[in-house]
Parts: structure tokens; sequence; C-alpha cells
């Protein structure tokens, strides 16, 4: 009777971990969709308009901050001629710069907490992403 019992408890302990797991990771895709199309549409107005505004960067910065803590890392190549580059980092340097064609604008997102699912699985999958705007 008590073997049963102890099954059955087992049992039902294991299917609702495979539940939360279950929708911890479907929570972790969706989030690390949508940070995905954040960035991917802060390259693609960056490319179009050629300057890198302030306000891209507060947009950037609210929007990811409604889904963690992330370390934005903002890179800006400058295209000064034949075969010669110059680099730009951080948001400060490249503020209301003028872009030219050419120009590379690399943004790198990466949240600095373990998701949940991250924490039941014991993997380290951090939600990241990294898009590269060409100014045309």
């Amino acid at each position: 009777m008590s073997g049963k019992f102890i099954a059955y408890v087992l049992s039902v302990f294991t299917f609702f971990y495979l539940l939360l797991i279950s929708i911890s990771f479907l929570l972790f895709m969706g989030i690390r969709e949508r940070v995905n199309d954040i960035c991917y549409d802060i390259a693609e107005n960056i490319s179009t308009k050629s300057v890198v505004s302030s306000e891209i960067f507060s947009y950037l910065a609210s929007s990811l901050a409604g889904y963690g803590e992330y370390d934005l890392n903002i890179t800006l190549e400058k295209n000064l001629g034949e075969n010669t580059s110059a680099f730009y980092y951080g948001a400060e340097q490249i503020k209301d710069m003028p872009l030219s064609s050419g120009d590379r604008v690399t943004i790198s997102a990466e949240d600095t907490n373990p998701s949940l699912f991250e924490k039941l699985t014991g993997t380290d999958l951090r939600v990241s992403a990294v898009k590269i705007a060409v100014v045309n």
C-alpha cells in the first residue's frame, strides 16, 4: 500500500516538474525571439536613417528592460576610405554621429541573469542577440 502511494507521489511530482520545464522553455523562447526582434528593428532603423540618435538608445534600453537586465554593447566601425576604419565603442561616443555609406554598427545584448528554464535544467543558455547594421 505504501509503495503505491510513493509511486503516485513521485509520478505526480515528475508530471508537474516536466510541465514547469515545458512552460518555462516556451517563455524562454518567446523572450529570446522578442529580444532578437527589438535588436533587428534598431539595426534596421540605424541603417535606413544613417544616424544613431539618443532616442534610439533610450528606446533600446527601455524595450529590453521589460525582459530583464541586459548588458548592451554598441560598436561603430566608421569607414574612412580604402582599407581604413575607425572604431568607436559605447553609446557616449556614437550618439548623434552622422554615418556615411559603408559604416557598420554592431548591437549586442546579453542577459545578465539566468532565466527560470536555465535554473531548472542547470544549463547556461543566456538570452543574447547580435545584429549588424550596414549603412546604405
